[in-house]
């Protein structure tokens, strides 16, 4: 019986020290994988040991995880002052950007309240660092190096997302305000002239009070000089829209005159039918397509709304028809008997009601007679076919078809 109790005892001992041991493995393993810088003290007492097992504890012994690497850090920021921490992170949020925002929101899981202490402290360092800034620049005469890079990077994109960049800005950023007459100096004149000619009316004059005596007298002859060229631009319309089709081709078909840019500010003055008729004798598919992005640019920087590129595609398709048909009655009748073409020619020229039209927006733009469309068909025949069927006509009519193939 005596045995039988001290066999029970002996096993409960030794369950017992398993069990001891094994709680204490696992604090041990716990406190090694939880606590980094004990981890890292046992892996390099470890990696002295010989052959591969030392090597990989030395390879082990100094690495430590990306997010390891940021909780630590938002820990190590959260315990110190607001005003220390502050300064850390401007620091880092000036060269990283996205690790700022990384460890504010790490820090913020830890301790709300003190993130947004910090981050408004962050907040009025970036501040007062911008109007030092500019006081700086003003002084040395706006060369700092970062408003110099800023300016390249706005004036190297499209001109359109840089004014939607400053006006956006200029509302949101109080910084961005503060510094843009610096980044402006930066920028070369043409670029300058151009941003404040498109830019909106209330952020124009903001900009123009931001500069002063000669700074503003130079800026705002640009700005004249731009309206002018911009001016210049709309007349040329105006006269490109009486110049026979031919004519205009030859001057605004390609960028021999113009730069696909004032042409863009040309054609976007013009009427659907004129631009259609100009561009409908074109083959150049691929100025076509510059010149309608040119267009569409003018229109945005405008505020223009509808854009008149899809209203001179539908136009330009209808006259592209048009005159394929009109080619080939040319053709009909010049193999006609001349005195039955010109019995023909005389009743089609009596008549004016519409035969079909062109139509946008539901206004017709172009209609078309049987008058409108026999004047067309002899306007392109060969003198000689022309002359044996007027010498077929009628004394009047035959005038009065001269004086309207005469017409431009």
């Amino acid at each position: 019986m005596g045995d039988i109790d001290n066999i029970k005892s002996n096993r409960t001992k030794i369950i017992l020290g398993i069990v001891l041991v094994i709680i204490s493995l696992s604090m041990v393993f716990g406190f090694y994988f939880l606590h980094r810088p004990s981890r890292d003290r046992v892996n390099a007492l470890l990696s002295r040991l010989p052959g591969s097992i030392g090597g990989y504890f030395e390879s082990t012994a100094g690495e430590i995880g990306d997010e390891d690497k940021k909780s630590y850090l938002a820990n190590h920021y959260i315990s110190l002052e607001a005003p220390i921490a502050a300064d850390k992170l401007y620091i880092i949020k000036q060269n990283n950007g996205r690790l700022y925002s990384e460890l504010i929101k790490t820090m913020n899981s830890i301790s709300s309240s003190k993130t947004e202490e910090i981050i408004m402290l962050v907040r009025d360092i970036e501040n007062s660092s911008s109007s030092l800034a500019r006081i700086y620049d003003a002084v040395m005469g706006g060369g700092g190096e970062g408003t110099s890079h800023e300016a390249n990077r706005l004036q190297g994109q499209d001109i359109l997302i840089t004014i939607n960049e400053i006006e956006t800005r200029m509302k949101e950023d109080r910084a961005f305000r503060e510094t843009l007459p610096s980044i402006m100096r930066n920028m070369n004149k043409d670029t300058l002239a151009k941003i404040i000619y498109y830019i909106d009316d209330s952020a124009r004059e903001e900009i123009l009070r931001s500069f002063e005596g000669a700074e503003r007298t130079k800026i705002e002859n640009s700005l004249l000089t731009k309206r002018a060229q911009n001016s210049r631009l709309v007349d040329l319309a105006s006269l490109y829209e009486m110049k026979p089709v031919e004519m205009a081709v030859e001057e605004i078909g390609n960028t021999n005159e113009y730069s696909i840019e004032e042409l863009g500010v040309i054609y976007a003055n013009l009427s659907v039918l004129k631009a259609a008729e100009i561009l409908s004798q074109l083959e150049d598919d691929s100025f076509i397509e510059d010149l309608y992005a040119s267009i569409r640019t003018e229109e945005e920087l405008n505020r223009t709304e509808d854009s008149i590129t899809n209203h001179i595609s539908q136009a330009m398709q209808f006259m592209i028809e048009y005159n394929s048909k009109i080619d080939n009655l040319v053709t009909v009748y010049g193999r006609m008997n001349a005195n039955k073409a010109a019995e023909i020619v005389e009743r089609m020229m009596d008549n004016n009601d519409t035969v079909t039209a062109l139509v946008i927006d539901s206004e017709p733009i172009f209609e078309i007679s049987d008058s409108s469309i026999i004047i067309d068909v002899l306007s392109r025949m060969k003198n000689k076919a022309l002359s044996n069927i007027v010498n077929y006509m009628n004394t009047n009519k035959a005038s009065a078809l001269t004086q309207m193939l005469a017409e431009p």
